[in-house]
């Protein structure tokens, strides 16, 4: 199961980085922003249960935005980890 929360929030994590790309949005703020949007439109699509620990996701992918920032900046959005 753990194998598989990782995946999703690698999912999620890519998603976020693609809608900064096209929105022109690089800064921490909108980081943020779409990490809580993103995880809300998951919960809403029934992607993600009611009564998963919301929090704990948004904190995990909150972390990762020094490897989001490095992504923008450069570009390579291939490089994002797709971890087993």
């Amino acid at each position: 199961m753990t194998e598989f929360l990782a995946f999703n929030l690698n999912s999620v994590f890519q998603e976020i980085i693609a809608r900064m790309e096209e929105n022109g949005a690089f800064d921490h703020e909108a980081y943020n922003d779409l990490v809580e949007e993103v995880l809300e439109e998951k919960r809403e699509a029934g992607e993600l249960e009611d009564d998963a620990d919301t929090q704990e996701f948004i904190e995990d992918l909150r972390h990762r935005w020094p490897e989001a920032r490095e992504l923008l900046d450069t570009g390579h959005d291939h490089k994002i980890l797709e971890e087993e």
